[in-house]
């Protein structure tokens, strides 16, 4: 099919936006539906076909699934593209997550997305996302209380997840008349007559009403959204980033980030290191809050991310399942739950070692485990008392007291791996075979 470039600037807007994207790889997400046949067709007019493939994935939700799967192949075959399709288990996931369906099929529809770049079949995946698109996830961004980040919509380009969306600025007029110019056919997904899902319900019920009261509304938001991730990039280009780091599996801010007037926005950049979403402007606004809360303080987020208040900051994390694994320890390195502990011999003096010398003959028999209730601790040089006490006095974070690899015998703990020895396995003056403890994350 031959196309001109007349038809209400769709062809057009396409093409401007895939200008840098022309000699690239590009798979198009394509469900059958009127929005994606639109794209697949104005992106076959901009690009070379052997560089297009398409990709549809059946979520297996409704009884007319294999049919639009039917749809897709047809049409494929009819206009020379590759297609590659996928099922997925939506419901599978979204029990077994606790996320809605909507989420859930969200989560997997990326995740082929991802594998089909991973595997090289595409340098970039282009989905259907058009200005009305956009401007209900603004709406659905503010009513759950979104900040100005939330205002910014839908990305037109993501280089890091490599999504392009190249009808962002494309409205639903301008595809009907695309559709009825040329004559294309296309399925309809039943589910988007429903209400139970957010977006349908401010489409369907919501925006009719806006836009009957208030002319150009949809383009109104657009431009919003647009003067917002401008004013976003003008903030983040203030921020420190140096007062944001990685620790031992958490992302750390430091106080003065906390209590800047972009605290917010510290902890939005901060978050980025975490595959989640909806988090809301109300628990942002808590985390920041944790500045002026006393040590321990948490704050639990969306998608099992917690934020603890430190003794230097804050730290956001995903909490890990506690490793009950108990192991004999030997010389060499010793593997518990993703660390290494190396026990060496030397002869390096024991202010050398962080963590200390130890005796090697008093460790015999003991095990490598991470700390349990009624576990005691004799620290070097100091008195008996409860790890919990040692870990307080120590200053090691609470996050961090169940990753601490320990060397025990019975409930004695013997080493605090990287952090002290006990008394009882220090070197004297009849040590024969001393060795250093180690720990490698």
């Amino acid at each position: 099919m031959r196309y001109t470039v007349r038809v209400n600037g769709v062809i057009e807007k396409t093409s401007g936006a895939l200008a840098a994207y022309k000699d690239k790889k590009l798979a198009v997400g394509l469900s059958g539906g009127r929005d994606s046949v639109c794209l697949l067709h104005a992106v076959l007019h901009c690009t070379d076909k052997q560089n297009i493939v398409a990709v549809h994935i059946n979520h297996r939700l409704r009884d007319s699934a294999d049919r639009d799967e039917r749809f897709v192949k047809t049409l494929c075959a009819s206009l020379g593209v590759e297609l590659l399709c996928f099922g997925v288990d939506v419901r599978s996931k979204s029990d077994t997550d606790g996320e809605t369906v909507e989420q859930a099929a969200r989560t997997l529809r990326y995740e082929v997305f991802g594998d089909v770049i991973k595997s090289g079949r595409a340098e970039y995946v282009l989905t259907a996302h058009h200005a009305l698109d956009n401007a209900e996830t603004v709406l659905m961004h503010l009513f759950r209380g979104a900040g100005v980040d939330g205002l910014c919509g839908i990305a037109a380009a993501n280089e890091n997840t490599r999504i392009l969306r190249p009808l962002l600025n494309v409205y639903p007029s301008e595809l009907d008349a695309f559709v009825r110019e040329y004559g294309l056919e296309y399925v309809t997904d039943e589910t988007n007559f429903l209400t139970d899902a957010d977006r349908n319900f401010i489409r369907l019920k919501v925006m009719p009403l806006v836009e009957q009261r208030y002319a150009g509304a949809v383009k109104a938001i657009n431009e919003l959204a647009g003067e917002c991730k401008s004013v976003c990039r003008a903030l983040d280009d203030a921020l420190d980033l140096n007062r944001i780091s990685l620790d031992r599996g958490a992302v750390k801010i430091d106080l003065f980030a906390l209590t800047s007037p972009l605290g917010a926005r510290y902890v939005r950049r901060a978050l980025e290191h975490f595959s989640t979403v909806d988090i809301t402007r109300e628990q942002i606004c808590r985390v920041v809050k944790l500045a002026h809360m006393r040590m321990g303080a948490v704050v639990e987020l969306s998608g099992g991310i917690k934020a603890v208040r430190e003794y230097d900051g804050i730290a956001i994390y995903l909490e890990r399942l506690k490793c009950e694994v108990e192991i004999p320890i030997k010389l060499g390195a010793n593997f518990i739950d993703g660390l290494a502990v190396d026990i060496e011999r030397t002869e390096c003096s024991p202010s050398d070692v962080k963590g200390g010398v130890v005796d090697l003959d008093k460790l015999s028999g003991a095990t490598l485990r991470f700390r349990r209730d009624g576990d005691v601790f004799t620290p070097f040089g100091g008195v008996r008392k409860k790890l919990k006490r040692f870990f307080i006095d120590s200053k090691i974070e609470k996050r961090l007291r169940d990753r601490v690899p320990l060397i025990c015998r019975g409930s004695e703990v013997l080493v605090v791996v990287g952090v002290q020895i006990a008394d009882s396995v220090k070197v004297n003056d009849d040590t024969v075979n001393k060795a250093a403890v180690k720990l490698r994350w």
